[in-house]
């Protein structure tokens, strides 16, 4: 009889550990992809020039550097800045050439923008915080 007891009992823990353990797998898979990647939508808008969807990616302060002219800048003046230089260099094209992380909470991107008025190149930093995703740093120069 004990036997019986003991067979059961260890039946039931072979299923609980076959159901409980690919549920665990799913629920931590799940958690660590809820944050979407902003990255493409970033790349969109700089190759559109689009500075009212790109504006929603910015945080409250943005360090930036636009050909030479650097600072920390708070959300509305780097959309002045970048609006000017997007309404001077109007995009014909954007080209990521690498991108990638530089730790969980961090992806960057850094691409070739061709305007009329020639050609730069655009790095741009992503930073995790909270369940979203910001641009926290983004550099233009003149190639």
């Amino acid at each position: 009889m004990k036997t019986k007891i003991k067979k059961l009992s260890e039946k039931k823990r072979k299923w609980r550990t076959i159901l409980l353990v690919p549920a665990m797998m799913a629920t931590i898979v799940f958690f660590s992809y809820t944050t979407k990647d902003i990255c493409p939508e970033v790349n969109k808008c700089i190759l559109t020039g689009d500075m009212q969807e790109l504006s929603k990616y910015f945080r409250s302060t943005v360090e930036m550097s636009v050909l030479g002219t650097d600072g920390y800048y708070s959300k509305i003046q780097a959309i002045s800045v970048l609006s000017e230089f997007f309404k001077n260099n109007p995009p014909k094209n954007f080209t990521v050439k690498q991108g990638g992380s530089n730790s969980e909470n961090t992806r960057f991107s850094i691409g070739t923008y061709e305007a009329s008025s020639g050609s730069f190149k655009i790095y741009y930093v992503v930073k995790k915080e909270t369940d979203s995703e910001f641009i926290h740093k983004l550099t233009i120069e003149k190639r």
